[in-house]
């Protein structure tokens, strides 16, 4: 026997997946690398991935001093109105670091965190540069070559093959864009190779 379904109840069915798929965007559109540039040349960076409300974020700060001093934490949370304060399990329980995500940018604010190296001089508003978070890669390409600058013409010899994986440091993320991205390799034999790759070689390794 052949149910019939009314037109409005169609249509309730399409709003919600219509809705379902937005939020779904959204969410993809908010993962990323996010920076800060700090006027005497230090910067901060964020790596935020976000699966439903639960956040994973990874913070690298390079203060541009003498003994080149650097600043890291990683924590996870869960969103509530577009807010997430992280836990973490590495760093100084004391330290509080809370992300909102105003616009397309994040805006940061760390407190008691001088131990983890991140002063409020690293609060505020943090600008979107990439749509690739740290972490590990599995090359998609049957050849992905590195490449030493952000540039075509600067190709390697040097390549991996699909289903390798790459890295994605975060002390290298303030390098990448939507298009390139610096990646490290390490062979069979313990050697690394380092350099940029085209993003769209690559896939996010669960």
């Amino acid at each position: 026997m052949q149910i019939a379904t009314s037109p409005t109840a169609c249509l309730k069915k399409f709003t919600i997946l219509m809705l379902f798929s937005v939020c779904a965007m959204y969410v993809s559109a908010q993962n990323g690398i996010y920076e800060k540039k700090l006027p005497n040349g230090a910067y901060g960076v964020i790596s935020y991935q976000q699966s439903g409300n639960s956040v994973k974020a990874e913070v690298f700060t390079w203060w541009n001093s003498a003994n080149a001093q650097t600043g890291s934490y990683y924590g996870e949370g869960t969103l509530k109105n577009g807010t997430v304060t992280l836990h973490s399990d590495e760093n100084e329980p004391g330290c509080k670091v809370t992300l909102s995500l105003v616009q397309g940018k994040i805006k940061a604010s760390f407190a008691n965190c001088a131990i983890d190296h991140l002063t409020s001089d690293f609060n505020g508003q943090y600008t979107k540069i990439s749509g690739a978070v740290a972490g590990n890669y599995i090359v998609t390409a049957p050849k992905a070559y590195f490449y030493k600058k952000t540039d075509a013409a600067s190709k390697l010899k040097a390549y991996v093959l699909k289903g390798d994986v790459v890295t994605i440091d975060m002390q290298n993320v303030a390098a990448n864009n939507n298009t390139w991205v610096f990646v490290s390799y390490m062979n069979k034999a313990n050697k690394e190779t380092t350099g940029f790759m085209l993003l769209s070689d690559l896939k996010k390794k669960e």
